[in-house]
This record gives structure tokens, sequence and C-alpha cells, in this order.
């Protein structure tokens, strides 16, 4: 190592047996800080010298596979600042046209779906707008939230980002669609019940959800080296029951509607499109901040708020 970067001139950040000597030599700066930063990430402190750092660089994990994002939001002011001396190639501005992408979105979404839906005439029950508005938002949100965050998840175990998206995204819309064509039928069983069609479903939904969250990397490493065709059956199965039942909400909330209030179904189409757009940008940033399995907890939070606000509503009219 020592002859290698003599003969090159290089300064090595970090080698076992590593002396003073060995360290900014050749190019040298106003404080070994490449030396300092290995010492650091190998010593008893990495975490906290990771977290103090200007940018993001704790290791990427399955839950967290961003490799190339190191964006901190508290070090944005300092380095647009400096972006005239140099700071502006620091800045990571893949990140901020994702965000960018967002706020396009929801502009996109407010003047091209509900814009035009202020024309609908609003004649509905009193109480209506805002409880089942917020329902099919969230529904929105949340099934994207969900969609996507297992397309993520079962990249590991297709070996490939394009076999994840077009199994798993068929899969969802499959049996999500036969979800909905039973959604009526179970409205029926459970009509006498204590609880809530859209309750029973949401509890389905949060107890899978959780249930794979745990499962899925054991059953990822007992079957990872399975032919494709296998793995392609292993994964329509698993997603199966979970897309079922999410398909089920949404048709739910409509049949509600349709005796409550038949003039706010526009409305309901419109309220869910417009959070289907933009929770698909929404769930990449909040896994790229907090990881693909909070995203899953967020989504069944939502489903869990949707069913209260849904029990709500029905409560109310009865």
């Amino acid at each position: 190592m020592r002859a290698f970067c003599r003969s090159r001139s290089f300064d090595a950040a970090w080698f076992p047996g590593i002396t003073a000597q060995d360290i900014n030599r050749y190019n040298v700066l106003e404080a070994a800080y490449l030396y300092e930063g290995a010492e650091a990430l190998l010593g008893a402190e990495a975490q906290r010298y990771m977290q103090r750092y200007k940018f993001y660089i704790e290791p990427a994990t399955d839950d967290r596979p961003f490799y190339f994002h190191f964006f901190r939001w508290t070090t944005l002011p300092e380095v647009f600042a400096l972006r005239r001396a140099g700071g502006a190639g620091l800045i990571e501005w893949g990140y901020l046209i994702l965000a960018a992408t967002l706020m396009q979105a929801l502009v996109a979404g407010l003047l091209l779906i509900l814009l035009p839906l202020s024309r609908v005439e609003k004649e509905w029950p009193t109480g209506t707008g805002l409880p089942m508005g917020s329902y099919f938002l969230l529904l929105g949100l949340a099934f994207l939230f969900i969609e996507i965050a297992f397309i993520q998840k079962f990249i590991l175990f297709l070996s490939h980002p394009l076999y994840s998206v077009a199994v798993v995204l068929s899969s969802f819309l499959v049996f999500a669609g036969l979800g909905s064509a039973w959604s009526d039928a179970l409205s029926r069983k459970l009509a006498q019940g204590s609880f809530s069609p859209v309750t029973v479903v949401a509890s389905a939904i949060g107890g899978l959800s959780i249930l794979y969250a745990v499962l899925l990397p054991y059953l990822f490493q007992r079957f990872i080296g399975a032919p494709d065709v296998l793995k392609i059956g292993i994964t329509n199965l698993l997603i199966a029951p979970l897309a079922f039942a999410m398909g089920m909400p949404f048709p739910l909330g409509l049949k509600h509607l349709a005796n409550a209030a038949p003039k706010f179904i526009p409305w309901a189409w419109g309220i869910n499109g417009f959070a289907s757009v933009v929770s698909a940008v929404l769930a990449t940033l909040l896994a790229i901040e907090f990881g693909f399995t909070a995203v899953i907890l967020l989504a069944i939070a939502l489903y869990a708020l949707a069913a209260f606000l849904m029990s709500r509503s029905t409560r109310s009219r009865a």
C-alpha cells in the first residue's frame, strides 16, 4: 500500500498500521479529513459521527436501498449559499427534483382533477364532504404506499426491478379487481354484524401487511435460489390475499355514497385519483427518508383512519 501510494502520489485514507507519516502528504488538505473520517467510521463513535456529518453517509440497507442518497435538508441552506463558490456540485439535485416533482403533481392534480369538480352540483347531506373526501383521499394514498413498498421488497426476491414491477404490479391489479368484485357479497354477509365491512377489510390489510413485513425475509432466504417461474408463482400467491383485501374499501365507499350522497360520487373518484397521482412520488420520498417499512406502517395507519371515518359516517347516517 505504501509503495503504491508513493509511486503514484496518492494519499491513503486508512489501512491497518497507518501512521501520521502516511497521510496528507501529496494532496495536502487543511486537515487529514479522509483519514479522520475513516478512523471515526471504524471506531466506537461511528453512529454519532454519521449523525453529525453534513451529508447522509449511513450504509444502505434492504429497507433503505438508496446507495447514492447523501442529501440532508439541514445542509441545504449552507450548500446553497456556497453555490457560486463550488457548492452547486455538492447539492444532490436528484432528490430536489423528486421533491419538485411532488409539488408539480400537487399543482397539476389540483388544476386538472379537483378544480373541474367545482362545477359539479354540491347537493349532499351536511357532514358528507370532509369525512368522505378524506376517506377516498386516504385510500388513494394507502393503496399506492403498500404497492410501491412491496414492489421494492420483491426486487430482492425476483432479482431485477423490471421483474418485480411486472409481477407485483400485475398481481395487485388483478387480485384487487377480484376483491372489488367480491366486495358487495362481503357487504351483504356483514350487514347484520357489529363491525362495518371497511373495518373488517382494513384489519385484514393491516394484519397481512405486518405479517409479510416479518415473514418475507425468511421466505426470500428460503426460496431465493428457486427457478424464476416458481418465484413468480410464490409472489402471486403472497400478493393475492393482500391485494384482494385492498380492492374492497373503494367500492364499499362508493356503495355507501350511492345510498347516502350519490352526487358526491364524482368527487370521490376525483379525490381518489388525485391521491393516486401524488402518492407515487410521496411514497418514494418517504422511503428515502424513513425506509419502506415505515411507508407500510403509515399505509396501515391511513387504512385504519379511513375505516374510522367510514364507521363514523355509517353511524351518523343510521
